[in-house]
């Protein structure tokens, strides 16, 4: 089989590269305006820095993965990598429409089983995990995958709609990594966690604040993680897909009765769609296919790769960004010495450029 992840990786490192020399330029410009003492804490090797954690999960034939909202979509295209690497392969799912049609994708029925599963039920995770344990053993991976599109601006959306969107896309993500990293320690046998964000994760465009803000969140719970288990054997990735053809126009279907909101007026045109083909629109045709997507997932997760991105095209945006973020910060005030000490733990984070040395020791 063609492993169509080496392309995707080598562009995802030349893409990660090319944003690297741009924020370093910046950082390079702001730090001649500053004192010495400042410049040199802008600039020096941060403090606390070691080499990029090794990638606990770079052999997964035989092992175990457990994939959240895997019977369509991104869901299932990581099922799906997982399983033509060799993995046994657990499939949360919530639709009992899909779960047929999608086992009927897998040759082998003694190495996949399917779950019903409610992320947002925190009981429902212990049972899922000692359902899975008993099935196919220990649990090495954790795809956080399941997600809603809440189609709701930030200025108009209801309590409701904040409700569901952070109790899936956050709470959702929270319980898997509150069930699983317990277990992981106490296998020891090395263990991944990956979450699927978005580009909305990163660029919040279109007009679906609470689906924005919930998957920023979800970016942000993976890299703290990734800090706390840095010297353990429990690698960390979030995904951050662009267009795939999904269901999750359908995310409507199956909001919660307590949390559906009262009938209204329809908005007088349709919001355009956000980063990633998101909230109330139909698959888009011209999106990733899934499988695709999960082969790239699944070389980043055996690469222990933090961030895990499969569309180049947004690259120029994700630039502009973090440069209008640069630009916006004060250079003609001078700290103090006791600030900058009093801030060197959060002033510069290791794990960034010892994930940047990893990636670009990798290109060579």
């Amino acid at each position: 089989m063609t492993d169509i992840s080496d392309d995707f990786a080598a562009t995802r490192r030349r893409f990660l590269g090319g944003a690297t020399v741009a924020a370093a330029t910046a950082a390079t410009g702001l730090a001649a305006g500053l004192t010495p003492a400042t410049a040199q804490a802008q600039t020096a090797t941060p403090a606390g820095y070691r080499p990029s954690q090794t990638a606990p999960l770079k052999d997964v034939a035989g092992k175990v993965a457990y994939i959240t909202g895997a019977s369509s979509g991104i869901g299932l295209g990581i099922a799906r990598a997982a399983y033509n690497a060799g993995m046994k392969v657990i499939i949360g799912y919530i639709d009992d429409t899909q779960i047929e049609g999608a086992l009927a994708l897998f040759a082998d029925k003694s190495r996949v089983h399917a779950i019903k599963h409610d992320v947002t039920d925190r009981a429902g995770w212990v049972r899922l995990a000692d359902e899975a344990e008993k099935k196919f053993g220990r649990v090495h991976l954790l795809v956080n995958n399941a997600g809603v599109g809440v189609r709701a601006q930030v200025a108009e959306a209801t309590h409701n709609d904040f409700d569901w969107g952070f109790n899936v896309n956050v709470a959702g993500v929270f319980n898997g990594i509150q069930t699983f990293v317990p277990r992981m320690r106490a296998y020891g046998e090395g263990a991944h966690i990956c979450t699927t964000s978005s580009m909305s994760g990163v660029l919040p465009g279109g007009k679906a604040g609470i689906y924005t803000a919930s998957k920023f969140a979800a970016m942000g719970l993976m890299e703290a993680l990734r800090i706390e288990l840095e010297e353990t054997n429990i690698g960390t990735s979030v995904y951050l897909p662009g267009a795939v053809n999904t269901n999750i126009g359908r995310s409507e279907l199956y909001r919660p009765e307590q949390l559906k909101n009262a009938p209204r007026a329809a908005t007088a045109a349709p919001l355009p769609r956000p980063p990633g083909g998101m909230p109330g629109n139909p698959p888009a045709p011209a999106g990733m296919d899934p499988i695709e997507a999960g082969e790239v997932v699944m070389a980043g997760i055996r690469n222990n790769d933090l961030f895990i991105f499969s569309h180049p095209e947004f690259k120029q945006g994700i630039a502009e960004r973090f440069e209008s973020v640069l630009a916006s910060i004060p250079t003609g005030h001078q700290p103090t010495q006791e600030r900058l000490n009093l801030e060197r733990v959060t002033m510069r984070v290791p794990l960034y450029a010892a994930e940047t040395a990893k990636l670009q020791a990798r290109s060579k």
